[in-house]
């Protein structure tokens, strides 16, 4: 009888843990057979325990499904995984690895050593250019997620990404969508947004999400823990209409609404921008339609919310549209949980049906270590088996062996000569590999460095106001030093190696007139909405250094800004 393939699926959450088990059809698709969820401690402050917390709640989940073994699959949360798509020059073969590992470590926000990274070239859209989406997450962190996994007695055929597992069970059961679609994730600690648009892809995660929302109620209510807060806005929260709503339980319900509201609406306002980036920077079209998934959609009159303030055709996403439910599986819970299944849905679809639309691999060092060890294990175990076998054949024939032994001697020998001839030839092709790389860093630095400045200046032009204000200096910071010309080739000569340009300083003056200083914080306004700069309401206050308080006597005053780069230009 022929075994039928089965899967265990894992969501580890930052709050919430979900296990889920997978079998095979014989039409190509999946029965989910049974699903189970543990919590974690949702207070931030306790993040330092994550690796004990996820072994407890692993082990309950095992426990719960009675899980015996088999391929398992674990999706890690988006916080702590940076996602960033490139476009690099069209090339063929080791160069596409070569140049994206450059992107990679240009991106990264840390060592690339200290990082598990992977990449998916994506379908072209621009003539000569190829795209790539790279993912990243550090090596600590993975780690925490394997070894709490291995402590239940499982170990992950592949790690995937809450945003990756999310995109693949939303392309397999809505395959017949037109236009674009945006899914709205909302998770404990972030906000996944994934666009798809027939092979068109964007990915962007928000630094927001449900304990947001519970951390601004723990400073209204003071003397409650995060845990209380966390507990009373499971049981009373909810996100009211606008204007004075009457409809509340209670004082405090009232006023956790209104926190409820105030995240959600900074949520919506990041979701605008999202989507005008969506269309000017990845050249794709308005969402026709939007999905809601994850935990923090659950929170009651999230989707009247939302279809209220984006005005489009709005639905809980349904991962098991084109899933098989099993009769083990509980019928009621899924009723209320479904729509947040998709992480497990999209790791069995990968594991069991294959061919996904997006297949990136971040590898764990200790396990691909171990799947070393494992392999090495079967040829010794066969060398050992081969030598107990002639010790007894030389108790019989020792003469025999005696010449077998001089004979095998003679072909290691033989067999030796011939691999250091191959050790001289990996050694020369190991040389010429170093050096292509080289060369490649600095071709794929050029359009960089020729991009860069270009960028900058249209940035500047297309903020500036039409009226009352001019730049008269534009100085570039690298580190702590600004570099102004009037010091001559000696001020540049004085940079130590390897500094980038991180800001730029610029001076000028606006005019006397009604509008007065705020011509300045408009200009401000405007160059917060480019991605060429990092300037957001936390770090708004320090880029105006200097603006002169008009006193009446001048035609015009000066003001003086530093703008913070969004990606460091290198010198």
């Amino acid at each position: 009888m022929t075994k039928i393939p089965k899967t265990a699926a894992v969501n580890l959450g930052m709050q919430t843990v979900t296990m889920a088990t997978f079998t095979a059809t014989p039409d190509g698709g999946i029965t989910l057979d049974a699903f189970a969820t543990a919590d974690l401690a949702a207070d931030p402050s306790t993040d330092s325990s994550r690796e004990g917390q996820l072994k407890i709640a692993l082990d309950e989940l095992v426990s719960k499904i009675g899980w015996t073994g088999g391929p398992v699959s674990c999706a890690v949360p988006s916080q702590g995984v940076f996602t960033r798509f490139v476009s690099i020059p069209k090339v063929e073969g080791d160069k596409v690895q070569q140049m994206l590992h450059f992107e990679a470590q240009q991106n990264v926000p840390y060592p690339i050593e200290d990082v598990s990274w992977g990449y998916q070239i994506l379908p072209e859209h621009e003539e000569g250019k190829m795209g790539a989406l790279l993912l990243a997450t550090k090596l600590d962190q993975l780690d925490i997620a394997t070894n709490a996994l291995k402590s239940a007695g499982l170990t992950p055929d592949h790690i995937d990404t809450s945003p990756v597992a999310l995109y693949n069970a939303l392309r397999f059961n809505y395959p017949d969508l037109e236009g674009c679609t945006l899914l709205i994730d909302i998770g404990a600690r972030t906000t996944n947004l994934i666009f798809t648009e027939n092979d068109r892809l964007f990915i962007r995660t928000l630094p927001v999400g449900g304990s947001t929302i519970t951390s601004a109620m723990q400073k209204r209510f003071e003397g409650r823990t995060f845990r209380q807060v966390e507990e009373f806005k499971r049981a009373e929260g909810f996100i009211p209409p606008p204007g004075n709503y009457a409809g509340a339980a209670n004082a405090d319900a009232a006023e956790a609404g209104k926190i409820a509201r105030t995240v959600m609406t900074r949520i919506h306002n990041e979701i605008t921008r999202s989507i005008t980036f969506y269309r000017t920077s990845q050249h794709g079209s308005a969402p026709m339609r939007v999905f809601l998934s994850g935990g923090g959609a659950s929170m009651p009159y999230t989707l009247e919310f939302f279809n209220e303030k984006l005005s489009l055709p709005i639905e809980f996403f349904n991962p098991l549209r084109r899933v098989s439910i099993g009769s083990s599986a509980d019928q009621k819970a899924l009723e209320t949980f479904a729509h947040r299944l998709g992480e497990c849905t999209g790791l069995a679809l990968r594991t069991l049906v294959g061919n996904c639309p997006l297949e990136i691999e971040l590898e764990s060092p200790a396990l691909l270590e171990e799947k070393r060890a494992a392999a090495r294990h079967i040829p010794l175990a066969a060398a050992a088996g081969i030598l107990v076998a002639g010790l007894a054949l030389t108790g019989f024939y020792y003469n025999r062996a005696a010449e077998n032994i001089t004979a095998l001697n003679e072909t290691f020998q033989t067999e030796t000569a011939k691999l250091k001839e191959f050790e001289t030839v990996i050694s020369k092709v190991t040389a010429d590999k170093k050096a292509l790389l080289a060369g490649a860093a600095d071709l794929a630095a050029a359009p960089v460095l020729r991009q860069a400045w270009a960028a900058v200046i249209n940035s500047l032009n297309t903020a500036l106001p039409e009226r009352h204000i001019w730049v008269t200096k534009l100085l570039p910071v690298a580190g702590d030093q600004i570099l102004d010309a009037g010091d001559g080739m000696s001020g540049w000569s004085k940079i130590p190696a390897g500094k980038d340009v991180t800001a730029l300083v610029v001076e000028g003056l606006y005019l006397e007139s009604e509008d007065g200083p705020a011509v300045v914080d408009r200009f401000v306004e405007n160059l917060a909405k480019s991605p060429v700069f990092a300037i957001a309401n936390e770090n708004k206050a320090a880029v105006i250094q200097l603006r002169t308080t008009p006193s009446g006597d001048k035609w015009a005053y000066e003001f003086k800004l530093k703008l913070p780069l969004a990606r460091p230009i290198p010198l």
